[in-house]
This record gives structure tokens, C-alpha cells and sequence, in this order.
């Protein structure tokens, strides 16, 4: 399918510096800036619809070979994702409520790479990206990048995908003061995007645009940010766990007459549709340490 029929990509790798207007959590919107006027209030996109997840459960997968790179094995990654799942789940939006979503683990996948497939099943994976080169913008800056697919009438997400840049850099787990970037801190960031938050402004916050030591515990500006985006109150279409069109951990295969990976309308409802991709960047890390390969775990 040719790029004309893609509606939305904003490569929203933001390499931000704390600026002198009130630091606000944001949420992640439809209007595509690189493409349409969209209104800001400070960094925050507020033009076009909020994305969310349409259903009060969702589904992820740890891709099965984690890092033969940083010898990080599948079941640390695995470890490292339920434990930033874990932070956002708990997040306190008052009176012992939580953010009204549910996390469903669908175990080890082959596929390795980010895809929504038109008509095929689905998955939302999280996965390294050990081979070179980083296939996509910004490589010297990105840490991280989640690929989010949505409703662009409505911003009901589809589908999201993390891949971790183990292709130029290397992770520690558990030592946010390590040689590297702490891969709690940076899956936890990118769990946020997953979960419909775009960057703060706040350099305390998790969801800060640039790497930070401490970025795997939520602070006040990211529970306000879920609390937000996934209200407890909110009326849920299901409680199904379920991917779109079905789950396979496969990737998709060519079909005759379509492709097998949309990028610009979904068939099997002919509404068009989006997608967003946003990162960690490396701003105020780089150059302060050495990076090392983490020791197998």
C-alpha cells in the first residue's frame, strides 16, 4: 500500500528540556502535527480525539528470544514488564480506585517486529531490536519506541508494540545509576505510551521525553496522567483481553490482493486510521557514563 493512504505518523522522539511554564502530564491525541495544524498548550497536543483502549482489559507478549545481544533472556525481560505494567496498574486515582484497565499476559511469541495486520490476528508485542541498524528515525537518540494503531475517528487503540534499541545500546536491569539505562525505567516510560500518555515536561516524571535515573517508579504527574487517560469511572466497551481480529504470536503473511500490514485503513470496518510512535531520547545521559554490556542475570 502506497504512503498516501497513511493518515497519521508523528514521530514524537522528543529529546525536551524542562521548560519555565507549570509542568502538566499529556495525553496522546489523533491530530498529527507533521501533517495538520493541531493546538498546543505548551507540549501538549490537545487538538483531535484522545486515543484510549476501548475495552477495561488488554493483552500483551514478550517476544520468546529477548537480547542474544545484551544476554538478556526472555524470562528477565518478561520480569522487567510485568513489574512496569505493575506501576501503572497501581497508580491511586483517589478513594482506592485505579485506572480502569486490566493486563492480560498471552505468553512467548515468535513474531519480532511491530505490525497491525488488517484482517489477520494480532499481538501487542514487546521486543528488543538487536540487528542494525535501528530501523527507524532518530536512531542516535532513541532508546525506545512504542508504535501505537488507532481508531483515527475515534482514537480507540488497535494495537501498540515496544521495541527496546538493544542494536546501539546496552541495558542494565535494576540499577537506575548503572553504566546504561535502566531497562525497568525506560519499559516502564514506554508502558505509559502504550497505555495512551504522551511526554511531560516534568523531568521528575516517568513520562519525561528523556531518559532519567528513577523513571521506574510513577510520580504524582503520571498517576494524574493515567488517572486521566483510563479513568475509573469510565464505561468500558468489554472486558474481552483479546487482540484486534484475533491473537496469533506469528507474524503476518502475505494474503493475494491486500497487503498483510495496514498502514492506512482497516478492512474489516473501512474506517481509516492512524498511528503514532513515540520514544524515549537520551538528553542529559549520553556522555555521562561509559555504556556496558549488562553481565547475564
Amino acid at each position: 500500500m502506497s504512503h498516501s493512504h497513511l493518515l497519521a505518523l508523528a514521530a514524537a522522539i522528543l529529546i525536551l528540556v524542562s521548560s519555565g511554564h507549570g509542568s502538566a502530564y499529556c495525553l496522546t491525541r489523533t491530530c498529527d502535527p507533521t501533517t495538520s495544524q493541531c493546538e498546543f498548550q505548551g507540549i501538549c497536543n490537545v487538538s483531535g480525539k484522545q486515543l484510549f483502549w476501548p475495552n477495561s482489559c488488554v493483552s500483551f507478549d514478550v517476544q520468546k528470544d529477548g537480547s542474544q545481544k545484551l544476554y538478556i533472556s526472555y524470562d528477565m525481560l518478561h520480569t522487567v514488564v510485568t513489574d512496569a505494567f505493575t506501576q501503572w496498574l497501581k497508580a491511586d486515582c483517589g478513594n482506592g480506585t485505579h485506572p480502569s484497565i486490566q493486563i492480560a499476559d498471552y505468553g512467548a511469541v515468535d513474531c519480532a517486529k511491530p505490525e497491525y495486520n488488517q484482517t489477520q490476528p494480532n499481538a501487542n508485542i514487546i521486543t528488543f531490536h538487536d540487528a542494525s541498524p535501528w530501523p527507524h528515525p532518530n536512531a542516535v537518540d532513541t532508546l525506545a519506541l512504542t508504535t501505537v494503531y488507532f481508531d483515527g475517528n475515534t482514537g480507540a487503540i488497535y494495537d501498540a508494540n515496544v521495541e527496546i534499541n538493544s542494536a546501539q545500546y546496552s541495558f542494565e536491569i535494576g540499577n537506575a545509576m548503572g553504566a546504561a539505562p535502566d531497562l525497568n525505567g525506560v519499559l516502564t516510560h514506554e508502558l505509559g505510551h502504550f497505555l495512551g500518555l504522551s511526554h511531560t515536561d516534568d523531568p521528575s516524571a516517568t513520562m519525561f521525553g528523556s531518559y532519567m535515573p528513577g523513571m521506574e517508579t510513577i510520580k504524582q504527574d503520571d498517576v494524574n496522567g493515567i488517572c486521566a487517560s483510563l479513568p475509573p469511572d469510565r464505561v468500558t466497551a468489554s472486558n474481552d483481553c483479546t487482540p484486534r481480529h484475533g491473537f496469533s504470536g506469528e507474524c503476518s503473511k502475505p494474503q493475494a490482493g491486500c497487503c498483510a500490514t495496514a498502514v492506512g485503513r482497516d478492512a474489516s470496518t473501512n474506517q481509516t486510521f492512524g498511528l503514532v510512535a513515540l520514544g524515549l531520547g537520551l538528553y542529559g545521559w549520553r556522555g555521562r557514563r561509559r555504556f556496558s554490556r549488562p553481565r547475564a542475570r
